[in-house]
């Protein structure tokens, strides 16, 4: 059954990581899926209330994003209108209870430093301007999930750093 649940995620991040390149957004049933099927991998280890410290990381994330641009500009800016897409968003939410909190705020850390390098490499070859962040994401999550089928330890839930 797990090796089901991971294939579903697989897939479920593949065609994300196609979409969000191709097309510059995913599916809104992708990041559903893929956080119905982690809650039902993980159900035995998640913790609420990482889960929620989680979410407020992410709203601290934004709020301040709105704040700064908001700041830069000397009106309220929404970050949803030019500067980070909502399916980003989503995406960022359904893949919580892949983590522990920690491990969370790692990937969301590294995973903007690689998306960066990622657009930074790939910047010439496209027209457009916009960062694919949840393909730039998806991908580094089919990174981490490839050693973790033969790892005797979970690096998504236990202490990496």
């Amino acid at each position: 059954m797990t090796y089901v649940l991971v294939s579903i995620l697989f897939i479920s991040f593949g065609v994300m990581l196609y979409q969000d390149i191709k097309y510059r957004h995913i599916h809104i049933g992708l990041p559903i899926l893929v956080f119905v099927v982690s809650i039902y991998m993980n159900k035995d280890i998640i913790v609420l209330f990482d889960g929620l410290k989680s979410l407020a990381f992410i709203g601290i994330n934004f709020i301040s994003i709105a704040a700064y641009f908001s700041i830069k500009k000397s009106k309220f800016q929404n970050p949803f209108k030019q500067y980070i897409g909502i399916g980003d968003l989503v995406f960022l939410i359904a893949v919580i209870p892949l983590f522990s909190f920690r491990n969370y705020m790692l990937f969301f850390i590294s995973g903007m430093i690689l998306s960066l390098v990622l657009y930074a490499i790939f910047q010439n070859k496209d027209e457009q301007k916009t960062i694919p962040l949840a393909g730039y994401l998806s991908l580094y999550i089919i990174g981490l999930m490839i050693p973790n089928l033969f790892l005797s330890t979970n690096i998504f839930y236990d202490f990496i750093i």
